[in-house]
């Protein structure tokens, strides 16, 4: 019985021994926790302060400025209920919160990281027009409209996001290695196809769409600085022109013209014979 007990006893060990490996020791915990806190609250108090900002200050209240708000509120949304559990589930190396949690934090996840991604990318597309075609955009760029493009892109992003919730279900379960180690893992569902159509249209479509749209960006406001080069030029040459005909500089038939009197004016000429003569006399 003794020998059972003793068994037992290095069992238990083994398997404590076994689930801490997946861990940190107590001095990475404090440091990774501590990074990770100031993260969240760094996270939490910026996000806050750009609504905070755009609603109070009269000139921020511009729908240019709806979408910024709607990347703060998804950044916000990641800082508040998807960092802490991550931060948690970093430590511990095991899902502890349970399945339905876990389905939830998936799905926010997703969500928040999603309709982040996809307001980066309207503000892209926001900013190429406002470049490109500043009176035309000027006038179509109302709050009703900018309203909408918000609303499409939380729309999309729980497209992307409610599958697993509610159709195929994520990863939840329990792991064991060798019969030791017994943890539990939370993951977005591995389906190949959900896979593919979620990394497609939250990752890589918006960022090749960025891509192009910052690039052509890059080539408008090229275009227009050289533009006001080459108006700057033309405009100092002429103005070199005007300054050297007045000082004399001028072509020989402008010296010509501007020291013989003008048949247009015939009284200044008589004037000036009137003169010589009585100066004869």
């Amino acid at each position: 019985m003794a020998a059972n007990i003793t068994q037992d006893l290095s069992i238990n060990e083994t398997n404590e021994t076994s689930y801490h490996e997946l861990g940190y020791n107590q001095a990475e915990t404090i440091i990774i926790t501590f990074i990770l806190v100031v993260i969240i609250v760094g996270t939490v108090i910026g996000n806050i302060l750009v609504c905070v900002a755009v609603c109070l200050v009269r000139k921020l209240r511009r729908p240019s400025n709806y979408l910024l708000v709607s990347l703060a509120v998804s950044d916000l949304c990641v800082a508040i209920l998807v960092m802490p559990m991550a931060m948690f589930y970093e430590i511990k190396g095991s899902w502890i919160f349970g399945e339905i949690v876990c389905n939830l934090w998936v799905s926010f996840d997703v969500l928040s990281c999603t309709a982040s991604i996809l307001n980066l990318c309207m503000i892209s597309v926001d900013r190429y027009y406002a470049i490109t075609k500043p009176l035309e955009y000027g006038v179509k760029r109302t709050p009703k409209r900018m309203i909408i493009w918000v609303i499409l892109v939380w729309c999309f992003a729980a497209c992307i996001s409610l599958p697993p919730l509610l159709i195929i279900g994520n990863e939840h379960s329990e792991k064991e290695e060798n019969g030791l180690i017994n943890y539990e893992v939370c993951l977005v569902s591995q389906d190949f196809g959900y896979q593919l159509y979620a990394t497609l249209c939250s990752f890589y479509i918006p960022l090749t769409v960025m891509m192009v749209v910052y690039y052509k960006i890059f080539r408008a406001a090229r275009k227009i600085v050289m533009e006001e080069k080459r108006a700057q030029s033309h405009l100092e040459s002429h103005c070199y022109l005007e300054i050297s005909v007045k000082n004399g500089g001028g072509p020989p038939e402008n010296k010509i013209s501007s020291q013989s009197p003008s048949p247009a004016n015939p009284s200044r000429v008589n004037h000036r014979s009137s003169s010589a003569s009585t100066n004869t006399m």
